[in-house]
C-alpha cells in the first residue's frame, strides 16, 4: 500500500480558517512552548527528572509525564516545578516590549 504525502503546513493554512480550530491549536503550541522551555531549562542546569522532581517536591513520574506531554499539571504544581528549576514565572506582553 503506497503512503499518501501529506503536506501538513498546507493542511494547518487550510484548518486555521476555523475559529474553534485556531483557537486549540494556539493554545496547544502554548502549552508545548512551556513544556520545551522546562526541559530546555533542566537539561541546561544538568538535572535528571529525578533531581527535579525533589527539588519540586512533585513525582518523578509527574516530570515524565510533562515531558512527554502527556499531562499538563495544575498551575500549583508547575509552579512547584518552575521554582525548583530556580526560576519564576512572569508575564509578558505579547509585543515583547515591556514585562507586565
Amino acid at each position: 500500500m503506497p503512503f499518501k504525502e501529506i503536506r501538513v503546513q498546507e493542511l494547518l493554512e487550510s484548518k486555521v480558517e476555523n475559529n474553534d480550530f485556531k483557537s486549540a491549536y494556539e493554545k496547544s503550541r502554548a502549552e508545548i512552548k512551556i513544556i520545551e522551555n522546562i526541559i530546555k531549562l533542566r537539561k541546561s542546569k544538568n538535572m535528571t527528572q529525578h533531581e527535579l522532581a525533589k527539588a519540586s517536591h512533585v513525582s518523578q513520574q509527574a516530570i515524565s509525564r510533562l515531558e512527554r506531554e502527556r499531562h499538563l499539571p495544575n498551575l500549583s504544581t508547575l509552579l512547584r516545578i518552575i521554582d525548583g528549576l530556580g526560576c519564576e514565572l512572569s508575564l509578558v506582553n505579547k509585543d515583547k516590549t515591556s514585562a507586565i
